[in-house]
């Protein structure tokens, strides 16, 4: 059995891209509007915001039961 060793790809993180969007969007985007813009899985997302926000790079406002995500 062969194994295959894939390098990353040059090109900005995940975390540095959903900061790139959000500075587009002040009013904010859900968890899912951001997982179909990078097309990644939802709980990664949810990861990255976590990081963030612990971070106090982006904060979580509340409305409803949803979540929006915009800059600090």
């Amino acid at each position: 059995m062969t194994f295959i060793i894939i390098k990353a790809t040059p090109g900005l993180t995940t975390n540095e891209t959903i900061l790139n969007i959000l500075k587009n969007c002040p009013q904010g985007l859900t968890v899912k509007e951001l997982s179909k813009q990078l097309n990644r899985p939802i709980s990664l997302i949810q990861t990255c915001l976590q990081l963030l926000v612990s971070c106090k790079k982006v904060r979580a406002k509340k409305v409803n039961t949803v979540n929006y995500y915009s800059l600090k």
